[in-house]
């Protein structure tokens, strides 16, 4: 099967890859930078073992450059459950230099404090280091009994206690039963701070695909009407298409591949990039800015700017959702025609 229309799709569907790839390379560097990855970790723990956690990030605090002294409410302990856990040393070797920074989940960090945490901590690290603070033991000899006594002397409001009075429960009297309900239940909701993370990476993601979009003028309207129209371009995408549906690295080594590919193909005339109009690269013409890239009527601006918004969404699903709906699309294409039932 190679229709007109499966070709131009095929086309679409290696720009979105394309720029998708280029969008998930700056989103984990901005992530990176400000280290969120650290900032959710924190905040999904202390929401576990404290309670409930605000995990709205404005942009002033996103871009702080200076750490702020915590801000306790009325019956906040001074040094919460989420704080003790990260200096434990099963947690805090993780960070950057092997020490959290101070206040770790219980303050307004700094950019760089932030990039100085744990962007990982396992659920067998987060078990040992909660119990080593429910009840320190230096030789690692810690009993279920002791566990049991710490659990029962907290408070009844205390987050924690009905959670690990239930793990105590399934556990009987063994302490290594009840550290792997720990790392369950850890995994379990740590899961659920993955999803929060990605919700708020998806905006940020939104944001920077929205000024790749523009930077480079990648408009789906007058990228679907060049590949549907002109044959020799259509032909020279799929061909670099085909090329790039195998790629299997990371989107750093996927973009590096993929860069000369670009080159090729906008030189095979993929409008990609502030081109001038014909009409308007004439010696003897007079354009206005709208005029010499093609806006120069109110609907041809309208298409542009539908034309961003549907490249900067379909950013989106990511770089691996479109390299595979690539190499669906290039089996398809070259499975051929189904043969007629005799």
């Amino acid at each position: 099967m190679d229709s007109l229309i499966l070709q131009t799709v095929i086309g679409l569907v290696f720009t979105f890859a394309a720029f998708s790839v280029l969008v998930s390379v700056l989103t984990e560097a901005v992530a990176r930078y400000i280290g969120l990855r650290g900032e959710y970790l924190l905040r999904g723990i202390r929401s576990l073992v404290d309670g409930k956690s605000d995990f709205a990030l404005r942009l002033p605090d996103l871009v702080r450059r200076t750490s702020r002294a915590p801000e306790l409410k009325p019956g906040e302990p001074v040094q919460p459950m989420v704080t003790r856990i990260v200096e434990q040393p099963m947690v805090s070797r993780s960070a950057d230099k092997g020490a959290a920074p101070a206040n770790a989940g219980n303050a307004k960090l700094s950019v760089k404090d932030r990039r100085s945490l744990p962007s990982y901590v396992s659920g067998r690290s987060f078990a040992r280091a909660l119990v080593g603070v429910l009840v320190p033991d230096s030789t690692g000899a810690t009993t279920i009994t002791e566990v049991r006594a710490k659990v029962d002397a907290l408070e009844a409001s205390n987050p924690l206690k009905q959670p690990l009075l239930s793990l105590l429960a399934e556990a009987g009297e063994d302490v290594a039963k009840f550290r792997a309900g720990i790392e369950e239940w850890y995994d379990d909701h740590m899961a659920r701070v993955s999803g929060w993370y990605k919700r708020h990476v998806r905006w940020i993601s939104l944001a920077l695909a929205s000024i790749v979009v523009v930077a480079f003028n990648v408009n789906v309207v007058e990228l679907t009407r060049s590949l549907y129209t002109d044959e020799a371009l259509r032909g020279a995408v799929v061909a670099q298409a085909t090329v790039s549906s195998n790629c299997a690295g990371t989107p750093a080594e996927c973009l590096d591949d993929l860069r000369q590919q670009i080159r090729d193909v906008r030189a095979s005339g993929l409008p990609i990039g502030w081109g001038v109009t014909a009409t308007c690269s004439l010696p003897d013409a007079s354009c206005n800015w709208f005029e010499r890239h093609g806006m120069g009527s109110a609907g041809a601006v309208l298409l542009t700017l539908l034309g961003w918004l549907l490249m900067a969404l379909a950013t989106l699903p990511g770089a691996r959702f479109w390299f595979d709906a690539l190499s669906r699309l290039g089996t398809l294409r070259s499975s051929g025609p189904k043969p007629r039932a005799s």
